[in-house]
């Protein structure tokens, strides 16, 4: 069986298999490759995109460092804001000499002292001095705008007020009740009782 195959079935038959040599190259040789590349190109951007989480993370590293700082701070600033003593007594002593001192800064006469039972106040415990004064209108305002501003945090929870002599209506005799907190050294138990 003789074949003729004429000039232009072979153009046709050089044309389909450079075509075909074509086609199976991008096949098995050129698409492997791109699906490689691209498969690397995905990895290189998942490390780079870890990377950065990781900067991010050393980033914010220095945030919470200042953040703790600030805490810290702020832990200190309120420290001061208790009274020291741990003690009920000695709380209550302190918040007498403390309170003393603004008597003679404000030129008010103390006339009786007595300290109450310890109690809390928003869960927090505190030392109570039930007090009378006697002074001038003004002399218990600055008295009390003393305590008010004072460095521990003391509360006026109760204050009555009367006028001694009645010739001389800025004589006043008050009495009041001042309160300093102190700090809860023992953690109380948060979970349910037993």
């Amino acid at each position: 069986m003789n074949l003729k195959i004429t000039p232009r079935d072979k153009k046709f038959l050089t044309v389909g298999g450079v075509f075909l040599g074509v086609y199976l190259l991008a096949v098995w040789v050129v698409q492997p490759i791109y699906a490689k590349q691209k498969h690397v190109d995905q990895t290189i951007l998942n490390k780079i995109q870890f990377i950065q989480k990781y900067h991010e993370l050393l980033n914010h590293d220095s945030y919470y460092k200042s953040k703790k700082i600030a805490n810290e701070r702020a832990r200190v600033l309120l420290d001061k804001k208790f009274l020291n003593e741990t003690q009920p007594g000695l709380a209550a002593a302190r918040l007498q000499k403390i309170i003393k001192g603004f008597a003679l800064q404000s030129r008010v006469i103390i006339e009786q002292v007595r300290v109450e039972k310890t109690k809390e106040i928003d869960q927090m415990p505190a030392v109570s001095i039930n007090m009378t004064l006697r002074s001038s209108l003004r002399n218990l305002s600055e008295f009390v705008y003393r305590m008010e501003n004072a460095e521990k945090f003391l509360v006026v929870e109760e204050i009555t007020t009367q006028r001694i002599n009645k010739s001389n209506p800025e004589e006043l005799k008050t009495r009041l009740l001042v309160s300093g907190f102190i700090q809860n050294i023992t953690p109380r138990p948060t979970g349910p009782k037993a």
